[in-house]
């Protein structure tokens, strides 16, 4: 269908460009450090699924939100090319008493492995290499079923989560045949990733609250914020979970049409969550939009039906 193609279009484009960014973070402090990244085409003048950030509407693609994570403050990241946990503080000043949980799971939920660094300091600017390294299933070949599995990582300064991250993972994976590939503008691949298995995962449930501030912010923008958690009794994940501000009615549903209010400007989206896992997101938009309306927030996901909360 055009919505499962969409959602597809914006998951890759989230990976792909996290992990863009993310490359040039975690190589920082090699012998051959990455020195800068050009990101190609930030937006279109026309619509499109492939490279936008934000939309010729002005909303906030997937690759937005990718871009978004890999860049934040203090992060954590998975290194794909080594299977290795980095934690980096693009800041200004030293970041104590962080440590690093990182969980492995199969698509039915079962945790495959789960491990916490010491604590640790990160000094501004500083990038730490190699802080744990997950027990991930093995490497896999065609003629041999493919398994996907979701690495989970969480940071936590003194106890409280301050940055969460998910990633999606094949033992099946990407091989680029670089006789072929250097000097052409795109990669000529020998085998790619099977992630078919996403396609199967079971169906997770959600709630969600919203409310709005009686405050606009410092640009008189309205600020409204959605707290979603995953509540399936399973332990299914809930993944790629997007919310989207929409002119709504009093009762709480949608109004018909082209209802969205593309001057929203998310703080996090896109995110993926286990069962009593919950997050909270916020987002400014003028409310001027509205057109009189009642702002209700939809949250829909790869495996969740679509939710509207007023």
């Amino acid at each position: 269908t055009l919505a499962s193609y969409v959602e597809e279009a914006q998951l890759q484009d989230y990976e792909n460009t996290r992990a863009q960014f993310e490359a040039y973070v975690d190589h920082a402090n090699n012998a051959t450090p990455s020195t800068g990244t050009m990101y190609w085409q930030v937006n279109k003048g026309w619509p499109s699924l492939l490279w936008n950030l934000y939309n010729t509407d002005s909303d906030q693609a997937g690759s937005f939100f990718g871009a978004k994570k890999a860049n934040e403050t203090l992060h954590v990241l998975y290194a794909q090319d080594n299977g290795t946990v980095t934690v980096d503080n693009l800041g200004s000043g030293t970041r104590s008493g962080l440590t690093v949980e990182a969980k492995v799971y199969d698509t039915s939920g079962k945790v495959l492995d789960d491990q916490r660094s010491r604590p640790l300091s990160v000094a501004g600017q500083q990038v730490r290499n190699s802080v744990l390294t997950p027990k991930v299933p093995v490497v896999t070949t065609p003629g041999t079923k493919a398994q996907t599995y979701l690495v989970e990582l969480l940071l936590k300064q003194n106890g409280k989560v301050v940055d969460h991250n998910v990633y999606w993972q094949s033992t099946q994976q990407d091989v680029v045949d670089w006789d072929s590939t250097l000097g052409n503008p795109q990669a000529t691949m020998t085998q790619f990733a099977d992630m078919t298995a996403l396609q199967s995962l079971g169906q997770a449930r959600i709630s969600a609250v919203a409310s709005t501030s009686d405050r606009p912010d410092r640009d008189g923008n309205a600020v409204s914020t959605v707290t979603i958690t995953n509540t399936s009794h399973t332990p299914i994940v809930g993944f790629f979970l997007r919310s989207d501000i929409r002119r709504g009615n009093a009762y709480g549903t949608e109004q018909s049409g082209d209802n969205e209010v593309t001057s929203g400007l998310w703080n996090d989206n896109d995110i993926t969550l286990w069962p009593g896992e919950s997050q909270t997101l916020s987002v400014s938009y003028r409310a001027s939009d509205l057109h009189g309306a009642t702002p209700v927030i939809s949250v829909s996901g790869y495996n969740v039906g679509k939710v509207d909360v007023p």
